[in-house]
């Protein structure tokens, strides 16, 4: 019998994808928490944790770790997933705070022989903040929640001198990238909330050439005030639908143990239903990837309904591309 017990292979009503390949395994290593802006319902603390990127040979042996294991192995999830290739997105707080530390984990993922992506708030792509080494980047996606610049300093999307990351700046940020990261592929995630629940995006994600539009509705986690109920967050996504955008949406249930992430000390952690914070293993540069993944809980076909199919999802968001 492996020894990976904690990875739950069957879930009542989460079968159906279970005949189909998975293109790509995602791992999110959430490689820092700081972050410029201050979003009320981040749910990305760690109390200033020992981040592992402070250290090159720590970055390195993390993701050689990680590649010899879902890469080059054949470990019981890549048999359950049957993926066939393995994307490292990188994701914070703001990765892109982190400079050279950034540009060299990202440059030694590709080398490795992961794909990348990242999920950034988008400010460091603009005014010539950061630039990413040519072609190291496969994926981006940049978090708006907001056309309203009201609604996005009263969620925190703003950095300490008034700044916040509009629309025009939005399509000048893809652009740019376009012109540097050859095959880039592009969405928006978007986290559904009291405050911007109503509002409708449609005619700008329509005018995007997205490969992608992530829903997200927002966790328990920071404000209270900030949540939406089901039938509110449902609404939203039926308004959205049925107009050929690429949108795909998750509720909080299908967040839950859906999703493989790293925290900033380099250990697998893991959200879990009634739970208010969340399980972590140990450092997986210290104990291997197979028995820290078993130190936590990660729901394969929760985590491949997501990938399933790629078309807009229910409200039960079982659908993510």
């Amino acid at each position: 019998m492996s020894t990976e017990t904690h990875l739950i292979t069957n879930t009542t009503n989460e079968t159906a994808s279970s005949h189909s390949q998975l293109n790509e395994l995602v791992i999110n290593w959430h490689i820092t928490e700081a972050c410029n802006y201050n979003c009320t319902y981040c749910f990305a603390k760690w109390g200033k944790p020992n981040e592992l990127h402070r250290s090159l040979d720590a970055i390195e042996k993390l993701l050689d770790k990680l590649a010899s294991y879902f890469i080059h192995g054949d470990p019981e999830i890549k048999r359950t997933l049957g993926y066939q290739d393995v994307r490292l997105n990188f994701a914070g707080g703001e990765p892109m705070l982190l400079g050279s530390s950034f540009s060299t984990a990202l440059g030694l993922a590709k080398q490795k022989g992961f794909k990348t992506s990242i999920i950034t708030n988008g400010s460091y792509l603009l005014r010539s903040r950061f630039e990413l080494p040519p072609n190291t980047l496969d994926m981006v996606g940049i978090s708006f929640d907001s056309q309203q610049h009201l609604v996005r300093r009263e969620l925190g999307r703003i950095d300490r001198k008034g700044n916040s990351f509009n629309i025009d700046d939005l399509k000048l940020a893809i652009q740019h990238l376009s012109h540097t990261q050859k095959g880039l592929k592009t969405k928006i995630n978007t986290v559904v909330n009291v405050l911007n629940w109503e509002e409708d995006f449609s005619p700008l994600i329509s005018t995007m050439s997205l490969d992608k539009w992530k829903v997200l509705q927002v966790m328990p986690t920071g404000k209270s005030d900030l949540l939406v109920s089901d039938e509110q967050f449902s609404s939203f996504v039926e308004r959205h639908s049925g107009k050929g955008l690429p949108i795909s949406a998750e509720s909080n249930n299908t967040m839950t143990e859906s999703y493989l992430m790293v925290d900033p000390n380099g250990r697998f952690y893991q959200n879990s239903k009634g739970m208010s914070g969340y399980s972590y293993s140990e450092r997986i540069t210290d104990v291997g990837v197979e028995t820290a993944l078993n130190q936590i809980n990660f729901n394969c076909n929760r985590f491949k309904s997501r990938y399933y199919a790629g078309k807009p999802s229910n409200i039960c968001g079982e659908v993510l591309a």
